[in-house]
Parts: structure tokens; sequence; C-alpha cells
């Protein structure tokens, strides 16, 4: 009856997750793991449907931890397919997580499990994973070298690079051999986009005309869009703006037969820089004009910053300054709520390359801007405090206010602003050196699970032993009452099961695999699961510890406690403490030394 409960849960929660409804389905299967099961397939699918919900919704944490439970699961049921897809899954999360040695690690296990399968499509499949992962920690790397000038970091970006053309290759090679299309569309672009990482622009070119082909063999317009536009991006950085101008185009068209209008704005955008850089400046400003239609009507300020500093820059090739002007301030405008600092020393510059090409043109009385709003479709509103010089003196939309004559009390606001800052920061101190130490309120705290215990180190004969034993003995009861189960989900039939599984001597090597595995997702329960000590009373004054029940635990009494007894007492419980994890120690708190 539990079973069939927790199956019909799963089953709900599968189904929501099929309408990308992932918070609602999450809630169920957690339900389902309440409900338990001692089903172990049951099991490893609800923590796989789980790792992939938290992976859909960028919650990579928790979908490491649900993908590791469904790796344990798969290596106690002793198959190896399973085993391989978890380690797939757990390579792609560490993958998006930027963990790429981790990533590989697992993607690598993949690959040896598909050979030792002998299953060509799962050994496919950890080819390509592997090559995308050397593609994204190549591209992380070659950013990293450009921005520190590091030549060090530059060659290993070009040996990732090289490493995944590799793998991509003999991806390829399994894909031709099976007549796979799907798959050979899929490495002929990832092998153009990684040689052009390479900057071999030639072979990019060649291996997204071979994925052009095959698209157009199957009408798949989406994908004949991207090849024309990798193609165009790769003769545009060999200086051949006609034939990138040409591949744009057909990309842009494609892009508006689709109806995507992200990707529709994304092709106007590329195409209007190609022709500006060849020359053509009024017909870039027709495709910067559209671009800059779709962003306003995505509400994309980052894509109208664009459009807007293009065209101002557009017009002013036209030597048109007024309308570069116009442009310009919304550049301005746009910047200064993106807090994009690059973008506002572009726009500094442009300004003042007007301003040096003829100020009487375009300034009245040397402080207020003309525009020309004509260019603009559908013209902004402009304030006026916008029109004058000292708008684009501002660095941050939270910059000091300009008394100007329009408004008159901007100083005096600003400055009683910052009196009460500082009064704000005085009362501060004031709190801080008043504020009670919350550690007095420990007295009632939940306790939660510790995976393990130690054995207490007896080297010691000191006779503060006794207070290393009463606290073994204190924490020993609440330790066993609130263990979790090693899999959560799994019933106590569930739990029997697992425990004859862990003890078959055919799995000698089984613990030492879960242990690995285990440690990266509990390290987040440890944190809820730390057991510390209350205060104790100094100068000699009995104290009473208590157990969450209630119930007196034991009475300590440190009347004739001297430094050096403190300094032993410390010693034991580090030397207690040291097979223990680092997030599970319990920690004793300074005791002062009575006065003589």
């Amino acid at each position: 009856m539990q079973d069939r409960s927790c199956y019909k849960l799963t089953q709900e929660g599968e189904r929501l997750f099929r309408m990308q409804k992932y918070e609602q389905g999450i809630d169920l299967l957690k339900k389902a793991l309440e409900v338990g099961t001692d089903d172990f397939s049951l099991l490893s699918a609800i923590y796989c449907q789980l790792g992939n919900a938290h992976t859909m919704l960028k919650d990579y944490e928790q979908a490491l931890k649900f993908h590791t439970y469904d790796i344990l699961v798969e290596r106690l049921l002793g198959n190896k397919e399973g085993e391989a897809k978890s380690c797939a899954n757990l390579g792609n999360i560490f993958k998006m997580k930027g963990a790429y040695n981790d990533a590989l690690t697992f993607t690598f296990k993949q690959l040896d499990f598909a050979e030792e399968l002998g299953d060509k499509v799962l050994k496919s499949r950890a080819y390509y994973n592997i090559a995308t992962i050397y593609v994204e920690r190549g591209r992380c790397t070659k950013l990293e070298a450009a921005e520190e000038k590091n030549e060090t970091k530059n060659t290993e970006a070009t040996s990732d690079f090289e490493n995944a053309a590799k793998y991509f290759k003999l991806n390829l090679e399994m894909a031709e051999k099976s007549e796979d299309a799907l798959t050979m569309g899929r490495c002929y672009g990832s092998l153009g986009n990684t040689y052009y990482c390479l900057g071999d622009y030639d072979q990019s070119i060649h291996f997204h005309k071979l994925r052009l082909e095959l698209s157009q063999q199957y009408g798949d317009r989406a994908s004949m869009r991207r090849a024309h536009a990798n193609i165009a991006n790769c003769h545009a950085l060999k200086s051949n703006m006609p034939l990138a101008i040409q591949h744009y185009k057909l990309a842009y068209n494609l892009a508006t037969e689709i109806g995507n209008k992200t990707e529709e704005a994304q092709m106007a955008y590329s195409l209007a820089n190609a022709l500006y850089i060849g020359k053509e400046v009024q017909k870039a400003i027709t495709y910067f004009q559209r671009h800059l239609k779709i962003a306003r009507s995505l509400e994309d300020i980052s894509g109208q910053l664009r459009s807007y500093y293009s065209l101002a820059l557009s017009f002013n090739n036209l030597c048109e300054r007024r309308k570069a002007l116009y442009f310009l301030v919304l550049a301005k405008r746009s910047s200064l709520q993106v807090n994009d600092t690059s973008s506002i020393i572009d726009i500094d510059n442009l300004l003042n390359e007007i301003l040096e090409a003829g100020q009487e043109d375009v300034l009245i009385d040397d402080i207020e801007l003309i525009i020309d709003e004509s260019a603009d479709p559908t013209p902004a509103e402009i304030e006026h405090r916008e029109l004058r010089l000292t708008f684009f003196q501002k660095r941050n939309i939270n910059d000091r206010p300009v008394n100007t004559p329009e408004d008159p009390l901007a100083e005096d606001r600003y400055e009683k602003e910052e009196f009460f800052d500082m009064l704000a920061k005085l009362q501060s101190k004031r709190m801080n050196d008043q504020r009670v130490d919350a550690s007095v309120l420990n007295s009632n705290l939940d306790f939660r699970v510790r995976q393990t215990d130690t054995e207490p180190d007896n080297s010691s004969t000191d006779g503060s032993e006794v207070l290393i034993d009463l606290i073994l003995n204190a924490q020993e009861r609440r330790m066993d009452d609130q263990r979790a189960p090693f899999l959560p989900g799994l019933n106590p039939n569930g739990q029997i099961i697992l425990r004859r599984l862990n003890t078959d001597p055919g799995n000698e090597e089984l613990d030492d695999h879960l242990v690995e595995w285990l440690m990266r997702v509990q390290s987040q329960r440890l944190d809820e699961q730390r057991s510390e000590l209350p205060p104790i009373k100094p100068e000699g004054q009995e104290g009473i510890l208590q157990s969450d029940s209630g119930h007196t635990s034991f009475i300590y009494y440190f009347s004739e406690l001297d430094k050096k007894k403190e300094e032993d007492v410390t010693a034991i419980v580090m030397r207690m403490q040291a097979g223990r994890l680092e997030d599970q120690r319990a920690h004793l708190p300074n005791i002062s030394t009575p006065k003589n």
C-alpha cells in the first residue's frame, strides 16, 4: 500500500515535470520520499527526476544532491548502465557550475562504463560530453588569459580547444558510421565553433558549411540560421565584409521567418555592424533602427543601449550631429540604468568628439545640447535636465544631485541626507556595543543529525576524562534518536535490504565509493546538524546542562579548575574529535580561570 502511494505520487510529479511545472512536481516527489519505499528502482527514478527538475531551475546544489543519491542506488543495484547515466548527469551539472575538473572526472567515468558495456550510443554521448566540457573550460581560461595577459593560460585554453576537437571528431566518426544525421549536424556545428575559438577560420567555415548542407536537406531553418551566422562571423574576422554581409542577411531573413524576436534582433544588429564596417552607413542605420524597435518591445535596456550608441556613432559619421546627440542622450540614460561603466566612458568620448567638431551647432549658451529626434520612428521623452552637459558628468544613477535653477533645494536635501547618514553610523556603533551574545539563547536549540560519532581518546589518564565521558553520554542518546536514513525515502524494510547489500562480501569496494560521493551531498546537511555546548558558568558556579527533552544530563563543577586543567581538557576534546568530519565538531566555550 505504501509503495503504491509512493508510486502514484511519483507518476503525478513526472506529469507536472512534462508540463514544466517544476516546483509543483518537486513538492510531489518529496512527498513520495516522505511516504517511502523499499523499491530501489523507484527510488532511483525519483532521485533522477528531482535532480533533473532542480537542474532546470538552476538549483545546482540540490541537483547534485539528488543525482548523487541516484548514483549510489545504481551502484547498490549493480546497474552499470544506470550508473553511467548518473555520471553523465553529474558531469553536466558540474560543467554548469564551472567545476570543470569534477565534470571531466565523472564524464570520463561515463566513458569507462560505456567501453566496459560495449554500448556505442553511450560511448558516443560520452565523447560529446567530454568535448563540451573542454570547450567551456577553454573559453573561461581564454577570458582569464586576456584579462590577465597571461600567456600560460592562453596555452592552456588552446590545449583545451584541441582536446575538444579531438573528442568531437571521435563522436563524429561514430555518428557517420551509424548514419545518425542529428548527431552529425551537432558535431559539424560544434567543430566549427571549436576551430573558431582556435582562430582557424577556414576550418571553422568548412564545418559550418557541412552543417548548413545537412540542415538544408532536412529543412531545419533554425540550424540553417545558426550556420549562416557562424559563417558570417568567420568572414568578418577574415575582413571579408561582402561575404559576411551576405550570410548575415540570410541569417536575418531566416530569423524573421521563424519569428524568434530575440534572434531577429541579434541578426539585425550583426548585419548593421557589418554594413557599418563595410562603409554602408545609411543601410546600417536601417538595421540598427530595426534592432532598437525589437529591443524596446522586449524591454531590453542593454539592447537599447547598444542601439542608441551605434545610431549616435552612425549619425556622427554622417555629420548629422544633432541626431547623434539625441541618441547619445538616450544611450547615457540607459548606461546609468544598467550601470555600464565601459559604455559611459565610450559615450563621454563620443560626446567630446561631437563637441570638438563644432559646439556652435549643438550647444545653447555652452551648457545645453540641441538635439534632433526625427530619426527615431517612436521618439522617446527626454527631460530638460538630460540636455544639460552636467547630466553627462554623472558616473552612476545615484550620483549627487546637481544644484540647478530648476532644483534649488537639491544641495540642501543632499546635505541633510549626509547628516542623517552620519547619525546612523554613530548610533550603529553604540548599538553594536550593547548587543547581547546570542549564545545565551542556545539552551533550546533544535539539534539535527550528525552522520558519525567517534570513540573517545582514552590515551590520557587525567581526571578530566570524566568530563569527556559525560559529554559523550549526553550527546550519544540525542544522536541515536536523530540519525537520518542513509538514503532519503527508503523505508525500514528498504533499510534492512540496504544493510544486507552493504555487508555483502562481494561488495568490498562499496563503502569507499559511497563515502566518496556522499561527502559532497552531506556537506550541506552537516551545516544544520552541528551540536554545540552551552556556555559554562565561570567563577566556580554550579551549572546544569540539559538534554533536548529537558532532563538533566550531568552536573559539572569547576571551582578549582586552573589554566593547566583547562588546556588539558581542550587537548582531550581535540583528540576525541579528530576522527569526525570538520563540520561536525563540538567546541567547548572559553572557561574563565577563578581568581584566588
